[in-house]
């Protein structure tokens, strides 16, 4: 597992090239408390199991800027032979959005000067506070991902319209040279849940799976009622549609981990690795944060499953 001595761990994401699998996670000292002030840092593996630090490659912006609070998730992709990590500038602010740094070999890495890249578009997502708990506005976590010659994102975003436990979506925007975005309408979810963390949308075979976290009490009354009753918890969900775009579509509950499994991580993220898949997230510990061992999964017809 991977942990950072004397330092908090938030989310992590990665990339995998030339055999080395990079994994891009928050991070603060443990003298400040978690999801204040994360800054990204980078750690190597060769195995999934064992990983060598290699400390901070982007900290927050000065004061007054578009991320001058801490970050969220993000993803990296390469394109056009350069690595671009996405992530998000001020998570929980009042004007939370979506930005880029730029790479040539995956250690040194520079914020784009045309950040950040996209916002909340009020034609299509929500641009007031949500309700409590989560009273902020929704626009983070960006995916990064190619589809027909063109770049897309994803991010944790909310419809503009509707009941609030329905509104959580994905918000959704395209580039053709990495530096100019356009915010698109929001692509067909099925409208279960208020918020929809850390999205990411792959393809196996004929089908895409959207893979998210959230919170159960977040899901409408009636799925929520139907599978777990008012027993909260903070976990991974999978939905499946026919191409990036949806429609996306739940079948059961949802849910990839199950109850009893001996790790509960949050903020799931799949890494394909030597021919295999595997779930990765975190799992706050108040003797040390971690990342998790590899979790083995399968994808299925209907979802994205434990191996026992």
């Amino acid at each position: 597992m991977l942990k950072h001595p004397g330092n908090h761990l938030g989310d992590s994401w990665y990339f995998i090239e030339d055999q080395k699998v990079h994994c891009f996670y928050l991070t603060c000292p443990e003298s400040i408390e978690r999801h204040t002030a994360w800054d990204i840092a980078h750690a190597i593996s060769s195995d999934l199991f064992h990983w060598e630090l290699k400390g901070i490659i982007l900290s927050r912006g000065d004061p007054g800027s578009y991320d001058d609070r801490c970050p969220a998730t993000g993803s990296v992709i390469k394109q056009a032979g350069r690595y671009w990590l996405a992530y998000t500038g001020n998570w929980n602010g009042p004007q939370p959005s979506a930005a880029l740094a730029v790479s040539d070999d995956l250690f040194c890495w520079h914020k784009i000067s045309s950040n950040p890249i996209t916002t909340i578009d009020p034609r299509f997502y929500d641009s007031t506070p949500a309700p409590a708990p989560r009273d902020w506005l929704h626009w983070r976590d960006p995916f990064l991902f190619n589809y027909n010659d063109r770049v897309y994102h994803y991010v944790c975003a909310k419809l503009n319209h509707g009941p609030q436990e329905e509104r959580g979506t994905l918000g959704l925007a395209v580039t053709v040279d990495m530096q100019h975005w356009k915010v698109l309408p929001p692509p067909q979810v099925e409208p279960l849940t208020a918020e929809m963390e850390c999205p990411q949308v792959y393809q196996v075979e004929d089908d895409y799976y959207l893979i998210f976290s959230s919170s159960r009490s977040f899901f409408k009354t009636d799925h929520r009622n139907k599978y777990w009753g008012d027993h909260d918890r903070w976990t991974g969900y999978s939905m499946v549609g026919p191409s990036p775009f949806g429609p996306f579509r739940m079948i059961g509950s949802g849910e990839i981990i199950p109850e009893d499994y001996p790790v509960q991580p949050y903020a799931v993220q799949v890494v394909f690795w030597k021919g295999k898949v595997y779930l990765m997230g975190t799992v706050w510990n108040d003797a040390q944060d971690f990342l998790t061992d590899p979790i083995p999964v399968e994808f299925t017809s209907s979802s994205v499953s434990i191996i026992a």
